[in-house]
């Protein structure tokens, strides 16, 4: 399958995705789950597009993943030294530059107004000032940087872990974050997220640790870049708009994924 990535420009984009084929292809050869790329001379890049391929996996199975194989491939790869060097952690991703981008066309086409362009940016840089003195367990190493359970594939007996675009060197518990999350944005139940913890070999109440108030909060202003970069689509720019209204106001409103 091919995976494409719009990132005009972007030299930060293409660094981190030829940093997910080297890094995925050491890992598939030293026994860990990933899905892996194909053996060809890539990425590509073409007209602001960079294109990766990879082997396509065929589910053979309609069990949907669960917190717990999650954790468990998660152990296993904190617990990995892998050789190579992977990009200094991101930690909102694209947003700024994705912010830059909305209604470059002129006020018409932006998704957001000039004063929620003004939050976001003021939020960001709060965020990342928190972010520069994160003092977080578990340290630092090689991180998914998207891990959640919608980035596992079944492959016969055993989930494959996908979607490496945010693989980068950073605290470990961000790639704990998506499930504490789960609970708190997406109704999903909470002993999700104490199973999750358990079986990755923490205790819960990690949870409430300042590190995690700061890497949950890069998360949800992170995860609005997608919606900002597809906000043309009228479900999405509603989605965009009720999750930033929830963070605007403070409010633990739940958000639906798109």
């Amino acid at each position: 399958m091919v995976r494409l990535r719009h990132a005009p420009g972007n030299a930060a984009v293409l660094e981190r995705v030829r940093a997910a084929l080297r890094i995925t292809a050491w890992l598939g050869k030293h026994g860990f789950p990933t899905v892996k790329p194909a053996a060809l001379d890539q990425p590509l890049s073409i007209d602001g597009w960079v294109a990766t391929a990879w082997h396509y996996v065929t589910s053979t199975t309609e069990t949907r993943p669960r917190p717990q194989h999650l954790a468990q491939i998660l152990r296993h790869l904190h617990r990995m030294d892998a050789p190579l060097t992977a990009p200094k952690i991101q930690p909102l991703g694209t947003l700024r530059a994705d912010l830059a981008a909305d209604g470059h066309h002129g006020p018409a086409e932006s998704v957001l107004t000039a004063a929620q362009q003004a939050w976001l940016l003021d939020r960001c840089s709060s965020v990342e000032a928190a972010y520069a003195e994160l003092d977080p367990p578990l340290g630092y190493g090689l991180i998914h940087g998207d891990a959640h359970t919608g980035n596992l594939f079944a492959d016969g007996t055993r989930w494959l872990l996908g979607d490496w675009d945010s693989i980068a060197n950073g605290p470990r518990l961000q790639d704990l974050v998506p499930t504490m999350i789960g609970h708190r944005r997406f109704g999903r139940p909470h002993t999700f997220c104490t199973s999750f913890c358990l079986i990755y070999g923490i205790d819960p109440d990690v949870e409430h640790h300042p590190a995690a108030h700061i890497l949950r909060a890069a998360r949800e202003i992170r995860s609005l870049a997608a919606y900002i970069r597809s906000g043309d689509r009228p479900d999405i720019r509603t989605e965009l708009q009720h999750r930033l209204g929830s963070l605007i106001d403070g409010t633990p409103t739940r958000w639906r994924p798109i």
